[in-house]
């Protein structure tokens, strides 16, 4: 019975540090501003820098 005690709380640690660490990864990657950028920003730069016309 311990072992299986054992054995379930290092399966949830295992899924809570995953999970934890996978949202800590994210926010320092948005803090950092390393996160891709979407279509619509892209577009905005594009045009801002004369590479995109909106008549075509």
């Amino acid at each position: 019975m311990k072992q299986v005690v054992g054995a379930l709380t290092f399966v949830l640690g295992l899924i809570f540090g995953l999970i934890g660490g996978a949202a800590l990864l994210a926010y320092a990657y948005q803090a950092a501003g390393l996160y891709p950028p979407d279509d619509a920003t892209i577009k905005f730069i594009a045009r801002e820098r004369g590479w995109l016309r909106d008549d075509v």
